[in-house]
Formats: structure tokens, C-alpha cells, sequence
């Protein structure tokens, strides 16, 4: 239990010390500040605006915010449902599988529009690649964008005090290419760097060690976990989600996959302080969700430790019941505390073979919805 705590004490302060930096990040871009990427993506955002018919100093109000808002993502919509309805017959399906259902092509074009991420299906068997990537990372991006957007439009009305609550089409681009596309690039090159497939061929065909033949299904699979995090997006490429081998191989990989949940939902509470030009209030936040944070954490922890009298009387320490071995009690009981947290819904172990308290704490956490909440 001793290297258990270490491990989650080193994660948690990787997590804190982000927090300032990327915050003051955050403000820079939103604010329309100079950064270091503005030599990689103003021109090609400018000419966006332009095709796009967008000016790009004209803010909007509420109203305006909020029709851009729904227009863009109902259009979206459309096209994931088109292209789950119809992906038998598109491109990038080396694996021959068939459409999707109408309804459930609706229900999943909807739940990942809206960062919902809630999955009817299991993606190595029930999508194409073409399907994986703008049914569902696509959307991932943007839907990630869009409540980023809306976020720090509601701060700018509290701190302006007035209707002009900026340039929805300017903030969800510089949503993405200024902070989501960056971070999922570089997180995505790490994915790969620890055994995280990144392909576009098919599945293979293997023979195990007694003989049998075994189909491993493979694919674009780190690209997708790096916006699924970042933007705490939830799904998977796999049924399993992140207890899957090849979404989250290693402990390193499920570091990296628990600081990407957290980035932006800490760095938004800071950011807020530094928008609205008072930062008390912003660390008051910040102090207010992690307390909540660190109760939940400690009871799952502590529970899944303590394990159950069923389990103490076969003479076994702990609860190990859904959670892979290669992570352990710990990494588990953290990965179930942050996910739920930041609304993110990804999983390294199954939420309903948690002892009553530690599940306890993801039903607690997702009705709460705002310890931390998501980027957005």
C-alpha cells in the first residue's frame, strides 16, 4: 500500500505543478495573445476565416454565440450519421464490416457530439476506419472544442458584464489548433513509443502457443486515445476501453493518459481566476474541487484495499476483481477517482467490480458532474 500512495502522490503533483503554466496558456489563446504556434497555424486559420465568411475581431452576443453554437455541431451531426449509416461502402475498411443501424448510428452521432462518449457497441468489431475517425475522434475534437468555447464565453461574461461574449467560430479553432491538436500530436508519438498501435492495416491472423487461431484487430488506435484524454472525451477504439493492452499498455501509458484527463479541467479553474482578474477566487475554486477530489479518491483507495469480507475469508489482500495486473489496486483506484472527476467516462478497470464503496464513488462523482467537470 506504501508504493501505492507514492505512486498516486507523484501523479497527483505532475498534475498540480501543470497547473499555472497551462493556465496562463489557456488565457494567452483565448485571449488572441501571441504564442508560439502562431507561425504554424495563423495562416492557415486566416484562410479558414475567409472561405468560412468569419471576421475574425467581430465578437458576438448570446444569441449569435449560441446559434453558431448549435448550427455547427447539428451539421456535424449529420455528416457522423451519414458516415456511420453508409461506411460498408466508403473507404478505409479493411476489415468489410457492415453499416450501422439507424437508430444506433443516431444514438452513438449523438453521444459523441455531445462528449457524451457513451458506446452501445464495441468499436474493433462495429466500425470502420473511416468511421473511427470522423464518427468518432473527429467529434472528439470538436465536441472537446465546443465546450471549451462556451466555457470561456461564460467567463468573459462575467468578467465584461455585457453581451459580447466573442467569436465562437475563432474559439473552437483555436481550441483545436492551438491546444488539442498540439497535445494530442505529442501524447499521440508517446502512445506509440510504448506499443500502442497506430495503423492503417487490417487485423491479423495468429496462431497461439495451443494451437488455436486468434484475429487481433488493430488500427488508428493512438491517435485516438490522445484527444479521447486530453479531451476528456471518453469511448474507446476497444470494447474494453483502457484496460485494453493495446489503448493503454503500460504504467507509463496510464500516467500519461490520468495527467492528460486533468490538464485542462485544473488549468480551466486557474485560467478562470486570471480571466475574470481574480485569482483568490479561481484558487478557492481550485481548492474547493480538489477537496471533494481527494475524498473521493481516498474512500476508493482505501475500499479497494480494504477489499470485502468475501474475499478477506479466501484469504486474498484486496480487491483485484475487474482490474488488470499490470496496474494494480492503485493506478486503479486513481484512474476510477480521475475519470469520474473529469467527466471523462475511459476506463483501466471495471467500474461494477468495485467494492460498494469504491463504486460508491464513480456513481457520486458522475451525478455530482463539476468536481472538476470536464474542460468545459
Amino acid at each position: 500500500m506504501g508504493i501505492g500512495v507514492v505512486q498516486v502522490a507523484v501523479t497527483l503533483l505532475i498534475i498540480l505543478l501543470l497547473v499555472k503554466p497551462v493556465g496562463k496558456y489557456v488565457v494567452n489563446v483565448f485571449d488572441g495573445q501571441r504564442t508560439g504556434l502562431d507561425r504554424f497555424f495563423g495562416g492557415p486559420e486566416r484562410l479558414l476565416y475567409r472561405v468560412m465568411g468569419v471576421r475574425e475581431n467581430e465578437s458576438m452576443g448570446w444569441k449569435k454565440y449560441l446559434t453558431a453554437v448549435l448550427l455547427s455541431n447539428f451539421v456535424m451531426l449529420v455528416l457522423m450519421f451519414l458516415v456511420l449509416r453508409l461506411q460498408k461502402y466508403l473507404p478505409l475498411n479493411p476489415d468489410g464490416i457492415g453499416n450501422m443501424p439507424s437508430a444506433q448510428a443516431f444514438n452513438t452521432a449523438v453521444s459523441f457530439m455531445t462528449n457524451t462518449n457513451w458506446q452501445s457497441y464495441t468499436g474493433e468489431n462495429a466500425l470502420s476506419y473511416l468511421s473511427q475517425m470522423l464518427a468518432v475522434t473527429f467529434p472528439m475534437f470538436t465536441s472537446a472544442a465546443t465546450g471549451f468555447a462556451v466555457a470561456i464565453a461564460f467567463i468573459r461574461g462575467l468578467a465584461g458584464r455585457r453581451d459580447e461574449l466573442g467569436n465562437f467560430y475563432v474559439d473552437l479553432v483555436r481550441s483545436i489548433t492551438r491546444i488539442f491538436l498540439p497535445l494530442s500530436f505529442i501524447v499521440a508519438l508517446f502512445l506509440v513509443f510504448q506499443g500502442v498501435p497506430q495503423t492503417l492495416a487490417g487485423a491479423v491472423n495468429a496462431t497461439t502457443l495451443e494451437g488455436a487461431q486468434q484475429t487481433i484487430t488493430r488500427g488508428l488506435v493512438a491517435s485516438l486515445e490522445s484527444i479521447k484524454h486530453i479531451g476528456t472525451n471518453g469511448g474507446g477504439w476497444f470494447g474494453t476501453n483502457a484496460a485494453h493492452p493495446f489503448e493503454n499498455p503500460t504504467a507509463l501509458s496510464n500516467l500519461v493518459h490520468i495527467v492528460c484527463m486533468m490538464l485542462l479541467p485544473t488549468a480551466l479553474i486557474y485560467a478562470f481566476g486570471l480571466m475574470v482578474n481574480n485569482r483568490k477566487q479561481g484558487w478557492a475554486l481550485f481548492a474547493a474541487m480538489s477537496f471533494l477530489f481527494l475524498v473521493m479518491l481516498t474512500t476508493v483507495f482505501v475500499s479497494e484495499y480494504r477489499g470485502v469480507p468475501a474475499l478477506d475469508a479466501a484469504g486474498l489482500q484486496g480487491n483485484m476483481e475487474g482490474k488488470e495486473v499490470r496496474f494494480g489496486i492503485p493506478e486503479s483506484a486513481l484512474f476510477t477517482a480521475v475519470t469520474t472527476a473529469a467527466t471523462t467516462g475511459s476506463v483501466n478497470n471495471m467500474h461494477e467490480s468495485l467494492t460498494p464503496l469504491g463504486g460508491l464513488v464513480s456513481l457520486a462523482q458522475m451525478m455530482l458532474n463539476n468536481v472538476f467537470g470536464g474542460k468545459g
